[in-house]
């Protein structure tokens, strides 16, 4: 049972990685905006950014749900499952 949960663990993460790495371009993008947003935020300039850093238009985005399955599979829900199935080794030889 645990070296199975270790198994599905390893496979979550891969589809975890899967799922980031069709989602490249999303996150290219939000960090564009993120950063653009930052320095003018750091210049103290009183108008805000009010385009989008990139040719799409914003209402043509939408792959957030791929993104935060992508990062829920591949850093949490996969490494808890190793976490648990090493737990579970352990806990078996004492």
């Amino acid at each position: 049972m645990p070296k199975l949960l270790a198994i599905i663990g390893a496979l979550v993460i891969c589809a975890g990685c899967d799922l980031l790495w069709q989602s490249r371009n999303e996150i290219k993008f939000w960090m564009a905006a993120y950063i653009s947003v930052f320095r003018s935020i750091l210049r103290r300039q009183e108008n805000t950014v009010r385009e989008l850093p990139a040719a799409v238009p914003a209402g043509k985005r939408r792959h957030a749900v791929r993104f935060l399955l992508g990062v829920g599979f591949a850093f949490l829900l996969g490494p808890m499952l190793i976490a648990i199935s090493v737990t579970l080794l352990l806990y078996k030889n004492l």
